[in-house]
């Protein structure tokens, strides 16, 4: 089968949306497909996108000056995504969610090829700057609406984003399916706790406490450095990584500084992905919070990096986290931005060598068995069949 990935991402920077479409397109080429990626250039250069396997990514330029860069991608991928359907017809287009990116809508407007439309989020809940003001906001909803009407599948990392697309446009629910994000077992597994901080030059003798990702209000990261003000006083020796960077990183170095615990709490900033796997194995305990700042909570990828690693995991209460290492038993949940219950339950797990080992050990069996990117572009396989024979079986 021959698929052709669209989406609006730089898939030379180790983020979530990046990362699922190169996962999830690796992986369905190791499944036998023939995948073509229209992606625009990458702000680090093509040889930023690392291509482990045959995977065709055609970049589209983009202008980067001012907010010429939407539209430049747009008129972009028209040209490109019309020269790839010229000369080798997909039998499906996965196109993952770009607000304002309507170029799949002109280029298959009088094409039978399925469109399997991956919505991550919901625009209006996460656009920013200019794209907030009603008149925008308005054209982002006609979009959606419009490339909502002509998917042939939908396809959500989480429930609750389908139940919000329903209010912008009806949907068929035999239509609509959930698949996870996953991780990739080859990078991430157990490795030890010693030899990780010594590579990373970490001298204190711990015990550890991880997060690594993006900075943002959602993370719930003041919470975090909240409850270690707690949890300091019954491990003195107690170490925050606070692994990456983002919006919010001034004022949570500001919150530890408030808080005297700038002995406890390190940042070491943005990192390779190669070194994610080393900084959550120099963990005993990782951490992933979620604020409600938006209707849906997502599905968080460092959480399955986290249990693939072997480490016991610290998550918010409710769909998607909490629930999950519940489920699993591979971890704990604690109630949402309340620093108590958080630095109680850190201060029963790293208090609990044992615990935390079987928790661990847990959570990367779980993820072995049905977690991985293998397994999440199976169940998109499916999807892909069924849309392909059901609108064989309509013609």
């Amino acid at each position: 089968m021959h698929i052709l990935t669209y989406c609006d991402e730089d898939l030379g920077v180790a983020a979530g949306g990046s990362r699922q479409v190169l996962e999830l397109s690796k992986a369905l080429v190791q499944r036998g497909h023939a995948v073509t990626v229209v992606a625009p250039e990458s702000e680090r250069g093509r040889a930023a996108v690392q291509n482990s396997v045959q995977l065709s990514v055609t970049f589209v330029p983009v202008v980067r000056w001012g907010g010429l860069r939407p539209l430049s991608f747009l008129w972009g991928s028209m040209r490109i995504l019309n020269e790839v359907v010229a000369t080798h017809r997909p039998d499906v287009l996965l196109w993952f969610d770009s607000p304002g990116q309507m170029a799949p809508l002109w280029v298959f407007r009088n094409n039978r090829c399925p469109i399997i439309y991956f919505v991550n989020g919901l625009p209006l809940e996460e656009v920013q700057g200019v794209w907030r003001h009603p008149p925008f906001r308005g054209l982002l909803t006609h979009g959606l609406r419009l490339a909502t009407r002509k998917a042939t599948a939908l396809v959500s990392v989480c429930p609750e984003v389908l139940t919000g697309l329903e209010t912008v446009e009806p949907l068929n629910t035999k239509s609509c399916s959930v698949i996870r994000n996953g991780v990739d077992l080859d990078h991430f597994f157990p490795q030890s706790h010693e030899e990780s901080r010594g590579e990373l030059g970490l001298i204190s003798p711990g015990p550890y406490v991880g997060f690594v990702g993006g900075f943002f209000p959602w993370h719930g990261l003041d919470t975090l450095i909240e409850a270690l003000a707690l949890v300091v006083k019954a491990f003195p020796t107690v170490r925050c990584l606070l692994v990456g960077d983002g919006e919010t990183r001034a004022s949570l170095e500001a919150l530890v500084r408030e808080l005297g615990l700038s002995a406890h709490v390190y940042f070491p900033g943005r990192v390779d992905f190669d070194m994610v796997p080393k900084w959550i194995a120099a963990s005993d305990v990782c951490v992933v919070l979620h604020r409600q700042t938006r209707s849906y909570p997502g599905d968080s990828m460092k959480l399955w990096e986290y249990l693939a690693c072997g480490r016991p995991v610290v998550a918010t209460a409710g769909p998607g986290y909490g629930q999950t290492v519940e489920e699993l038993q591979c971890g704990v949940s604690v109630k949402a931005d309340d620093p108590s219950d958080l630095a109680r339950q850190l201060g029963c797990l790293l208090g609990d060598h044992h615990l935390r080992t079987r928790m661990g050990d847990r959570g990367r069996a779980a993820v072995v068995r049905r977690h991985t990117w293998s397994t999440r572009a199976e169940e998109l396989e499916r999807v892909f069949y069924q849309t392909v024979t059901g609108m064989k079986a309509a013609a």
